[in-house]
């Protein structure tokens, strides 16, 4: 059986805008105006739905490779957490090598490498290692903005959205078929 996801928040969209949007009296401009903003957000759910797994890959591998660059910057100066990125590396490297690897292990790896990587800022106490991991999150957040302002681009909140990279630059994209 073909997945209906797609149609059916078209169809959900179409009936809050058809039927819905008109019912609202004239006389409660905000409850109008939530509505609209709940439709938008629908299609734009609509409209990345079907990339929500390459996402996963992408967000796990750029945050797997982001905590990969502390090893050396930690050296021998930090034993414990320099195991800690290679174990979770590892972990990273082995899911993204499972085709099919559910999405919920993908998601679930990433918020742990995020929150080692906000625990390891916290725990390294030297400066010049310090200074040297917290460049490497600054310089990385310009590609993980990059992703993100093409993700949310269909939202339409971009001041500058001719600048925007498109979608297909960070993560493959399928054909959609249009019905």
């Amino acid at each position: 059986m073909a997945d209906v996801t797609t149609n059916a928040l078209r169809g959900i969209i179409k009936t809050l805008s058809d039927v819905v949007v008109p019912a609202i009296p004239a006389d409660d401009p905000l409850a109008l105006q939530e509505l609209k903003m709940v439709v938008r957000y629908l299609d734009f759910a609509r409209e990345r739905v079907d990339h929500l797994y390459a996402r996963a890959r992408y967000e796990l591998n750029f945050y797997a490779g982001l905590i990969a660059g502390f090893t050396e910057p930690l050296g021998t100066a930090y034993p414990a957490q320099a195991r800690d990125i290679a174990d979770l590396s590892a972990r990273a490297k082995a899911l993204l090598a499972q085709p099919g690897a559910a999405i919920g292990d993908l998601r679930n790896l990433n918020l742990e490498i995020m929150g080692r990587i906000s625990g390891l800022l916290g725990e390294v106490t030297d400066a010049a290692i310090l200074t040297r991991l917290e460049r490497a999150v600054v310089l990385a957040s310009e590609e993980i903005t990059a992703f993100d302002r093409s993700w949310y681009a269909p939202l339409k909140l971009e001041r500058f959205p001719e600048q925007v990279r498109p979608l297909a630059s960070f993560i493959p994209m399928q054909q959609q078929s249009v019905s």
